[in-house]
């Protein structure tokens, strides 16, 4: 497969899901389960998760998975990867590494802090990492029999997996990308009736997510579920998970002091990249931060390029808040809150990776710069 036959996404998946060679795997990104909704006319911000899977399945997708997995899996590389670069005081501060229209940002305008950037891939990359290795294992079929597709909120994953050094696999480890509003699409062409669709559960394999997953799809959600994670790690009892949701709002720059232990961290997160460089320029010229969450998109991935659209006399930020509080709400509910809580995460690291930033773990869910 060639990377120019990724210009039709569509044409590209329902060749695969129509090729018997190949086992067609999908995942769900949470900030899409709160927009899907939208293209059928149905109440904004509504989870609608179970719909989603079984729209999936009807349309051929062997395996639909929750991207809410792979969420957790980013935050336990992404914190102990922190938490080596505060002991060692080394590349800090530390940038994250999510959204990859920030991290392309910050590799064209500002060079100089291309090793703050966390190593850790995006949940996105993580996912067709894991499925070309260990679930390929798992299933002993060869990884290049696998079609991996994201569904995705952003244009801007679709040329993410085309990286260099983000790939394991031979060729690509996530094949495709469907945005909210090109699955929307396709359902409708394919008269998919989605608003009266059964609800059917994610596969088991990768099935379960924390809640620290699900407000991924949020600004400042990244660093909410790192600093749940963290509190674990430093063992700080006495802290709600609540304390940490600097992600509520849609203020363009939020900034907060936690102590974690004994250390006492400057945190800050930026929601645009207006706002991102604001904080770049503060570093340069001598402000102290020790994590800093960057979406490019106001509001984060529930405001991203591929989502539904609305006219401009149409609130915007109205929309994204409703969005975002179907994120949180099922954070809310999720009795997991934090990835290291997940009996699937502890299971792929008893069984595969042995422990976070393992040898192993940096080969697979690292990129290489």
């Amino acid at each position: 497969m060639e990377i120019k036959e990724q210009e039709n996404s569509i044409e590209l998946i329902l060749n695969a899901i129509n090729n018997p060679n190949l086992r067609v795997v999908s995942a769900c990104a949470p900030s899409t389960r709160v927009a899907m909704g939208e293209m059928f006319g149905m109440e904004i911000g509504l989870n609608l998760k179970g719909k989603l899977v079984t729209a999936l399945k009807k349309l051929g997708f062997d395996d639909v998975f929750d991207l809410d997995f792979s969420a957790d899996l980013t935050v336990m590389e992404e914190a102990n990867e922190f938490a080596h670069r505060v002991i060692t005081n080394k590349n800090l501060p530390h940038l994250t590494s999510c959204c990859p229209a920030w991290v392309k940002y910050v590799e064209k305008f500002y060079p100089e802090f291309i090793n703050n950037i966390s190593t850790t891939k995006s949940p996105q990359q993580i996912f067709g990492a894991v499925i070309k290795t260990y679930y390929a294992d798992m299933l002993k079929i060869n990884p290049e029999n696998i079609f991996v597709v994201c569904v995705m909120p952003c244009l801007a994953k679709r040329l993410e997996r085309l990286k260099k050094g983000i790939n394991v696999s031979k060729k690509l480890d996530v094949d495709a990308v469907l945005t909210v509003k090109e699955l929307g699409a396709l359902l409708k062409d394919k008269n998919i009736d989605f608003p009266n669709l059964e609800e059917t559960e994610f596969d088991k394999a990768f099935g379960l997510g924390s809640g620290g997953g699900v407000i991924f799809g949020t600004s400042g959600g990244v660093l909410s579920s790192a600093l749940r994670t963290l509190s674990a790690k430093f063992n700080v009892k006495d802290i709600k998970y609540l304390d940490y949701q600097i992600n509520r709002g849609l203020d363009g720059i939020k900034e907060a002091e936690i102590k974690l232990g004994e250390k006492n961290l400057k945190v800050v997160l930026a929601s645009g990249l207006n706002n991102a460089k604001e904080i770049l320029e503060r570093i340069k010229n001598g402000e102290h931060f020790d994590f800093v969450e960057v979406m490019a998109c106001p509001g984060g991935c529930v405001n991203g390029t591929g989502m539904p659209q609305y006219p401009k006399e149409i609130n915007k930020q109205d929309i994204v808040k409703k969005r975002a509080k179907g994120l949180f709400d099922s954070d809310l509910k999720n009795q997991i809150k934090g990835a290291h809580d997940n009996v699937l995460i502890k299971s792929i690291y008893s069984n595969f990776f042995g422990e976070p930033n393992s040898e192993k773990a940096k080969k697979i869910l690292h990129i290489k710069r």
